[in-house]
């Protein structure tokens, strides 16, 4: 969890009280996020790093610069002894004890796909496959970019552009290194993004990194929803501590990441915890 000027450019969060400091949200909630994944690593038996430190990026500057701290895990031979490396974002709960480790495999990568998170009210996470425009935009900048469009194979949920969400992925460290080797400029894609102003959504880790990886031959494992799920997007649950809120709880109550992305649903991370509804924090 890095914060910076950046990050406070990016405007108030309206649902965190009258100043909305994003930074200082930011910070609880990464806070939360750390102790529990400290909790999981010492069930697991693993070892746990919680980096406040602007490390691989520090010389960059952009308004999604600081999502690409995360290439951390690649670049940076403090991580090259270990045979995996399972990289989370700050924003995320652990609400299991089973060991993630298990289900890698030989894979070089594994993760979510966008498409395989389903929700509630709208669907998938991959909104390009219902709306032209964004999917024009991804096509766009992907050509620029010189990144193949390739769409997900079954098992998966269909969809048109194969992309993972990178807040929790596995890496192993035959695929860090080849990322090194092979993995295109990624400040390039940024630069690209400010030139043709795209979207921040656009100009982000996620669809770069998922470009990446197909572009270069990675083998991908697609894990299951319950490893990367957003309470906050089940109905009957959002703004809602009544009667019948807790339909919506027993959903995700024994899902085993849960990712509060967003400014307004880290709001909530603050209430679920005060509400002590979390396992083992």
């Amino acid at each position: 969890m890095v914060t910076n000027e950046d990050t406070e450019a990016r405007g108030k969060v309206p649902e965190y009280g009258r100043d909305g400091n994003r930074s200082d949200l930011y910070r609880k909630t990464a806070d939360l996020s750390a102790e529990s994944f400290s909790i999981y690593a010492e069930k697991i038996d693993a070892v746990h790093h919680y980096s406040k430190k602007q490390v691989y990026t520090a010389d960059k500057s952009g308004n999604s610069v600081l999502l690409f701290e995360c290439l951390r895990v690649i670049y940076d031979p403090l991580y090259d002894n270990f045979d995996q490396v399972l990289f989370v974002d700050a924003d995320i709960i652990c609400n299991t004890e089973e060991n993630i480790f298990d289900l890698a495999g030989d894979y070089d990568v594994c993760g979510v796909y966008e498409s395989d998170i389903r929700t509630d009210q709208s669907g998938g996470y991959n909104t390009w496959d219902y709306d032209d425009k964004q999917r024009i935009l991804i096509e766009e900048k992907y050509a620029r970019n010189n990144i193949p469009v390739v769409p997900t194979s079954p098992p998966q949920r269909p969809s048109c552009i194969a992309t993972l969400n990178t807040g929790v992925l596995i890496w192993s460290r035959e695929a860090r290194h080849k990322a090194r080797e092979v993995f295109d400029p990624w400040y390039d894609y940024v630069q690209d993004g400010i030139e043709h102003n795209t979207p921040y959504w656009l100009n982000n880790d996620q669809p770069w990194i998922s470009g990446q990886l197909v572009k270069h031959g990675f083998s991908v494992l697609g894990l299951d929803q319950t490893w990367n799920d957003t309470p906050t997007h089940y109905r009957d649950w959002h703004g809602d501590y009544g009667d019948g809120a807790m339909s919506a709880y027993d959903k995700w109550r024994d899902q085993n990441f849960l990712h509060y992305t967003g400014g307004g649903n880290k709001v909530e991370m603050l209430k679920h915890h005060k509400m002590d509804l979390f396992k083992y924090i």
